[in-house]
């Protein structure tokens, strides 16, 4: 059991909660994932969270609350306990020595926080966050302390009104390697654009039940011999060129 040490709002559904772990937190890389149980009876499966970021013995998470579960989650208070599995899934690549590019979606910006503190000091780091709106501009701040930040809305409320590959069509962004998370159609369009011309790696989220790979709830296609991968276990970090995605 974990004990929760700080929790707040970062906007009226998106959570911030932080838990004391001091093995999860030794053991964790960027991009992996925890498993948080809702301690509701009526709910079995733990709902799976990106690790947003890992300080001293501290893991910090950030959700958007989407259904039963994670408002379960969202009520926890401070001091609470809460049953953590993790951590879970393979993780970024640590890379040295390279111009990394990171692109965040949505909510798929939280788990590139911790990419962004472990890789500025030994590569070139640029960022893009890209959300509907500000509002959704999430840790923006946060990521200004690692590298060039490049601030995308659909609706124009701040920063470009592009998607990042309307963006990096359209402005001269140097890379030779990035991570993405976000959307699934905007990390196919990505795989699509980049596949054997850049080194890439995509975070991808799918629906979970047991988290290590025994269940294969979250089989989705690929290119590997078996034509599946299971998203807990092989990755959620895939390189570029191994997924399949639907039409």
């Amino acid at each position: 059991m974990c004990r929760i040490v700080a929790k707040e709002f970062i906007t009226k559904d998106v959570v911030k909660l932080t838990f004391e772990s001091k093995n999860i937190a030794q053991l964790a890389l960027p991009g992996q994932f925890v498993n948080i149980s809702t301690s509701d009876d009526t709910m079995l499966l733990k709902r799976p969270i990106s690790i947003c970021e890992i300080k001293g013995n501290n893991i910090i998470v950030c959700f958007k609350i989407i259904g039963k579960g994670t408002k379960k989650i969202s009520e926890k208070k401070v001091n609470d306990t809460i049953e953590v599995i993790g951590p879970l899934g393979n993780g970024f690549p640590l890379i040295k020595k390279r111009k990394l590019l990171l692109i965040g979606g949505g909510c798929g910006i939280f788990p590139l926080l911790e990419v962004a503190k472990r890789a500025y000091k030994e590569n070139v780091l640029q960022i893009i966050l890209a959300a509907r709106n500000q509002d959704e501009l999430y840790l923006q701040e946060e990521f200004k302390k690692y590298g060039q930040v490049h601030l995308l809305t659909d609706d124009g409320s701040c920063g470009y009104q592009k998607n990042p590959l309307e963006f990096l069509d359209n402005h001269a962004v140097a890379f030779d390697v990035f991570f993405a998370c976000g959307p699934k159609v905007l990390l196919q369009k990505l795989d699509e654009k980049y596949y054997q011309k850049k080194e890439g790696y995509l975070s991808y989220e799918e629906r979970m039940a047991c988290g290590i790979g025994a269940c294969y709830g979250c089989v989705v296609k690929a290119t590997v011999d078996s034509g599946y991968v299971r998203v807990c276990k092989d990755g959620p970090i895939f390189p570029l060129g191994v997924l399949k995605y639907e039409s």
